[in-house]
C-alpha cells in the first residue's frame, strides 16, 4: 500500500509542477555559509560530537564533518546545527540498519 501512496504522490508531484519536497518523503538540506545546517523531514539524530553530526534521513545517512558543531534545535522532523562545516556527505544505510 506504501507504493501505491508513493506513486500517486510522485504524479500529483509532476503533474502540479510541485518540487520534491513539498509532497514526497524526502529531505532538505539547507547550508548557510558553511557555519549552519538546517535539515529537514528527517527521521532520527543519530550522533554528535564536536566533528561530526549523523542524521538518519530514512533511506540514507547524513554525515556533517567539520569543527565546533553545537545542535541548536531538534523539531519532530527537524534539527539545525551551528559549526564550521568542512564536508557533507551522504552515507547508503547498511543491510539490517534502522
Amino acid at each position: 500500500m506504501r507504493t501505491w501512496k508513493q506513486r500517486v504522490r510522485r504524479a500529483a508531484t509532476e503533474w502540479l509542477s510541485l518540487p520534491p519536497d513539498a509532497l514526497l518523503d524526502v529531505s532538505r538540506l539547507t547550508c548557510l555559509d558553511g557555519g549552519q545546517v538546517i535539515v529537514e523531514n528527517i527521521h532520527s539524530l543519530l550522533r554528535v560530537a564536536d566533528t561530526a553530526v549523523e542524521i538518519d534521513l530514512g533511506n540514507s545517512i547524513l554525515l556533517l564533518q567539520g569543527e565546533g558543531f553545537v545542535v541548536t534545535l531538534v523539531a519532530e522532523r527537524e534539527v539545525h546545527v551551528r559549526g564550521v562545516v568542512g564536508q557533507i556527505s551522504y552515507l547508503p544505510k547498511k543491510e539490517g540498519q534502522r
